[in-house]
């Protein structure tokens, strides 16, 4: 790599991981990222072979990330404009700080917007169920507060991260009554739950979500003991290539267990990170556009991209930025 590659690559490294709790914060985090890529750029020749890299790598450590696809996938389209358009380098560098700001403003404003619409569904001492860790979830139930409602919150540990934790002691210095319980208690503690609140690490086409593990067994538990399931996603999680036919991948990773090598031998132990959730589990998927149903993602899905929809692949966008950078000379 022409420029310094291995700083990034623990930024990478955590993605892959699951280190980076919320798929907004993980979106965020690698733009910024991006941003600081250009900014240490000295040419273009040195920064594009880095940042095609870096992208790339990016999208590879967190492949059912929705947000992250379509947000990389836009900065690399505005780059590539801003290189045709711009004649300097500072001048490529300025723009493109603008581009990603503005991109990283409009993520935070939709996500407030949608936390508003699902604070509304949120009753006055309604019992909630949650899973793992959402910024989007957090920003519901704080508005939920802010709204003068007294609720309680159950939160699953989300092992092997232990992202519930961090949300409960969150929800816990906000005042909300907050139940921790182990993961395998779900279907237990069902009997006292209202309503379930859960993020998306993406929305297929057909209304399936796609979360942190152990979501699924959640609406499960819930289809079962009739509680409704709302999923609070804005529409930039909505995957527009599950429209063409295209399969979300679910990554796995390494289960680190603290038990003694003896223990472990012959044993493969893994963790998914991520599970799916059928359209049927869903009761409602909560946008910026308000509620729709899980069948109805497709129709929005269209109205965004068109028909046939028009969504450029990540490498048609970086080959178009490899080739405006040759045309320049």
């Amino acid at each position: 790599m022409s420029l310094n590659y291995g700083k990034y690559r623990n930024l990478v490294d955590e993605i892959k991981l699951g280190k980076i709790l919320s798929s907004t914060n993980v979106v965020i985090t690698s733009l910024k990222a991006l941003k600081e890529l250009v900014k240490n750029s000295s040419s273009l020749d040195k920064l594009i072979p880095t940042y095609v890299k870096i992208a790339k790598d990016l999208i590879a450590a967190r492949p059912a990330s929705a947000l992250l696809l379509n947000s990389i996938r836009e900065v690399t389209s505005n780059l590539v404009n801003i290189v045709d358009k711009c004649k300097s380098l500072q001048e490529i560098k300025e723009n493109f700080y603008i581009s990603v700001d503005n991109l990283i403003n409009n993520i935070l404003n939709v996500n407030k917007t949608v936390a508003k619409i699902a604070a509304k569904r949120v009753m006055d001492e309604d019992t909630i169920m949650t899973s793992s860790y959402s910024t989007i979830v957090l920003e519901t139930l704080k508005n939920v507060v802010k709204d003068g409602k007294r609720i309680t919150v159950y939160v699953p540990e989300s092992r092997p991260r232990s992202e519930g934790v961090v949300l409960a002691k969150e929800l816990a210095s906000m005042g909300i009554n907050t139940v921790l319980f182990v993961d395998s208690a779900t279907r237990y503690m069902m009997k006292d739950v209202d309503k379930i609140l859960t993020s998306s690490e993406a929305i297929a086409a057909n209304g399936a979500v796609i979360n942190k593990v152990g979501t699924s067994q959640i609406a499960l538990a819930a289809h079962e003991a009739r509680v409704r399931f709302f999923v609070i996603s804005p529409t930039n999680k909505f995957n527009p290539e599950t429209l063409l036919g295209e399969l979300v991948e679910l990554a796995k990773v390494k289960l680190e267990l603290n038990l003694e090598e003896k223990y472990m031998r012959n044993i493969n132990a893994i963790s998914p990170l991520f599970d799916v959730t059928p359209p049927e589990y869903v009761d409602a998927i909560i946008t910026e556009r308000g509620l729709i149903a899980p069948q109805a993602v497709a129709i929005v899905i269209r109205e965004i991209y068109g028909w046939p929809p028009v969504i450029p692949s990540i490498e048609e966008e970086l080959r178009r930025l490899r080739n405006v950078v040759e045309q320049r000379g």
